[in-house]
């Protein structure tokens, strides 16, 4: 007789499951530690799927990229729950740290209906650490050369067989002063940055829940060297950014005794956010109130090849912004409700078909079908196909904020609509072994169209701004290669390759999108030695050229070219790991590229020609850090 069988897992780092009908490409923490990964916009630095961006030369702020379109158009969530969306998509990837995370989940294109409307061009799902098994104490720090420090601790108990509990606290901040490329202004606004997140699990047998709070802060001080906002007359150019966040979130899950395989989940979100933003005389000031709710309720029809999901969802979003002398306040309401149906051939074949629809107060009605595809031409590979509409209601300002670190005029239009885009992808895996050791071969190609886009035109005039809505043609076509083998015990190579064509029409012409590259190429190699001791870890990111706004009315000094440079970005950490503790040295930026004469007109900032969005390439040069981790496990109970 059998008395059981005992499955052992290793967390690879980076993996894509062959039986999951969607495409998701999970990060676990293995992955995460081959770079500092202080916080979420510093978590893709080995990752090809997701780009990350410097918004401007004031804020310090990062953005991504999936697709070749804006982080605007992918959905972020933690577990779930919206996360970075609304006013915090300016900064709410600088304020989730990064040793929070247990875990990413990576999906192109439009995601589950479950989901919501908005994903476009993909969904990013967090999973924080777990109460029931996060590590009983935990302590982070970090420094670098341009003097930032990082502090992040949290510790886990399991009360009982039913209830545990989780704290997690992050600080961070630049407390130097530092000008690189000599233009007059800091490269990184001087200031402060804390988080918090409490939590709460509870496992039963017919029910379960987590719920918490999570709370963050930041204020930072940029703009012209030697500026102080407390003993300053104007004559300084100033940036000042300040954000305040709290939120409550609860999920639910209850098991029907009466239906096996019957459940119903609910998740609520109440949640409030401040921000202020100055860049000199721009003034930008948000406040959002959000409520969201989403019940799902999931089960077989007649036996398990045959599950569906269904349930509506709320969400009430108010809104109150200025920007200068301007006020503007809206208040959404949208009610939805959804279906989606699973088909399950033996996990050969995995068919998702989903609708959803939606009602907005202010948009009427909006329509979201889906379908999703796999089937397994063998157990070691998987192909996949994916179509779907999605919708974003745009916030003009508050998803621009960086444009504002210009002497731009703003114009507006105000009839924007929903903006309303149809994704559709292909991706194919394959893996198969060298020596015992997993290797994954993949490729993937995603189209976008868009019914309606929201323009952001830099290029009518250097001096203006335009913001509208258009229905005329526009598109990303993506395309991506990877591979990653292990020809050797503890060794990891991995490449990829992209390929990007974004256009948009606006004045009767199709452009090319601008600061997105055409081509871009990744390359990592890690290693860890046989007794884990030691890991060794160096990322090359080759970026193309990317077109330009057109400068060609400015005077001839305040000029640029119409394409950027190509460039090299070569990241390197190196891991030593004793007992409990695991100390790292890293170096990021090592080819020392540095955009030259990133701010137009720095030289006269209250001017009509200064802009500080021109941003192709990184500014500060190369970058050195240091830092530990220490943690303790919990201790497992009989």
């Amino acid at each position: 007789m059998l008395g059981g069988v005992e499955v052992i897992g290793i967390n690879l780092g980076k993996t894509i499951d062959l039986l999951d009908p969607f495409n998701v490409e999970k990060i676990g923490q293995d992955e995460l530690r081959k770079a500092a990964c202080c916080n979420l916009s510093e978590s893709f630095e080995t990752n090809a799927s997701v780009d990350v961006n410097m918004t401007d030369a004031i804020s310090g702020a990062k953005k991504i990229q999936m697709l070749g379109l804006d982080g605007i158009y992918t959905q972020i969530q933690f577990e779930n729950i919206p996360m970075v969306r609304g006013l915090s998509t300016s900064y709410g990837l600088n304020s989730t740290p990064g040793t929070w995370i247990e875990s990413i989940q990576i999906t192109k294109g439009t995601g589950s209906v479950v989901n919501g409307y908005e994903s476009m061009a993909g969904l990013i799902n967090l999973e924080f650490k777990q109460p029931e098994n996060g590590e009983a104490f935990y302590f982070n720090f970090y420094g670098n050369k341009f003097g930032r420090a990082e502090f992040n601790l949290h510790g886990a108990k399991k009360i009982n067989d039913k209830w545990s509990t989780m704290s997690f606290a992050h600080y961070s901040g630049y407390f130097l002063e530092t000008d690189v490329n000599d233009d007059g202004f800091r490269d990184f606004p001087l200031g402060n940055i804390g988080a918090l997140l409490h939590r709460w699990s509870y496992q039963g047998k017919n029910y379960e829940t987590k719920f918490g709070v999570r709370a963050n802060f930041s204020d930072q001080v940029g703009g012209e060297l030697g500026f102080d906002p407390d003993n300053d007359a104007g004559i300084l150019y100033q940036g000042i950014f300040k954000t305040y966040h709290a939120e409550i979130f609860s999920k639910q899950g209850f098991f029907l005794k009466n239906r096996p395989a019957g459940s119903i989940g609910l998740i609520n979100q109440l949640e409030y956010h401040n921000m202020y933003s100055q860049f000199g005389n721009n003034i930008y000031n948000g406040l959002e109130r959000k409520y969201y709710f989403n019940s799902i309720y999931n089960d077989i029809i007649g036996n398990t090849n045959h599950n569906f999901k269904t349930g509506l969802s709320f969400l009430l979003d108010d809104y109150n912004q200025t920007f200068n002398d301007s006020a503007f306040t809206k208040t959404e309401i949208v009610p939805g409700a959804f279906f989606e149906y699973t088909l399950n051939e033996r996990d050969k074949f995995i068919l998702v078909a989903g609708v959803r629809g939606d009602y907005h107060n202010m948009y009427g009605e909006l329509f979201s079908p889906r379908m999703h595809a796999k089937w397994n031409i063998n157990p070691k590979n998987a192909l996949r196909i994916s179509v779907g509409r999605g919708y974003r209601i745009p916030n003009p300002f508050a998803d621009n904020v960086s444009y504002m670190a210009s002497s731009r005029q703003w114009i507006v239009s105000p009839d924007f609509r929903p903006e309303d885009a149809i994704s559709s992808g292909i991706t194919f895996t394959q893996k198969f072994m060298i020596r015992d050791e997993v290797s994954t071969f993949s490729v993937d190609y995603f189209y976008t169209h868009f019914n309606n886009q929201l323009i952001i035109d830099m290029d009518e005039s250097p001096n203006q701004l335009y913001i509208y809505s258009v229905s005329a043609r526009g598109y990303s076509h993506s395309f991506q290669a990877e591979i990653s083998v292990k020809p050797a015990k503890g060794l990891e190579l991995r490449a990829a390759y992209k390929y990007y064509d974004v256009r948009s029409t606006y004045h009767g012409i199709l452009h090319k999108m601008a600061f997105v590259p055409v081509f871009r190429s990744l390359f990592n190699a890690g290693y860890t030695t046989r007794n884990k001791k030691w890991s060794f870890d160096i990322t090359g990111n080759w970026v193309g050229k990317k077109r330009l706004p057109s400068t060609a009315s400015n005077p001839l000094e305040y000029q640029r070219g119409i394409e950027s440079e190509r460039y090299w970005i070569v990241n390197s950490q190196i891991t030593y790991r004793y007992k409990k503790f695991n100390f790292y040295i890293g170096g990021e930026n090592l080819a020392n590229v540095i955009q030259k004469n990133a701010i137009i007109s720095a030289d006269d900032p209250f001017g009509a020609f200064f802009d500080a969005t021109q941003m192709w390439a990184p500014i500060t040069g190369y970058n050195i850090y240091i830092g530990l981790h220490f943690g303790i496990k919990q201790k497992s109970k009989e």
